[in-house]
């Protein structure tokens, strides 16, 4: 079983390596969230590239997840690659994104 972790409306996928080609953002902003508050962290390498539901990777090493409501101090991460997905719930209307 992979490795994930759930931040908000973001799932954070381990994965064995980085996919080549992508370029490193210069930001700690995983995702602008919903009602402003902003999913950011801290000693990483982001790297953006929409694919579906997967909007980038995160590299992680020491790296702390923050999100003003449910993690202002910070959550730790294990070191590592992560693929970044954006979740969505099913509904009797159909799939929609999730709003954290």
């Amino acid at each position: 079983m992979k490795q994930a972790y759930r931040h908000g409306e973001i799932l954070l996928v381990k994965i064995d390596k980085l996919p080549k080609g992508l370029k490193e953002e210069k930001s700690n902003v995983l995702m602008a969230g919903s009602h402003a508050n902003s999913h950011t962290f801290d000693k990483g390498k982001i790297y953006l590239k929409t694919d579906g539901q997967t909007f980038g990777y995160l590299v992680a090493k020491d790296t702390k997840l923050f999100h003003p409501e449910h993690s202002p101090k910070g959550a730790k991460i294990k070191d590592g690659v992560y693929q970044l997905i954006k979740q969505v719930e099913f509904t009797p209307d159909g799939f929609k994104p999730v709003v954290d």
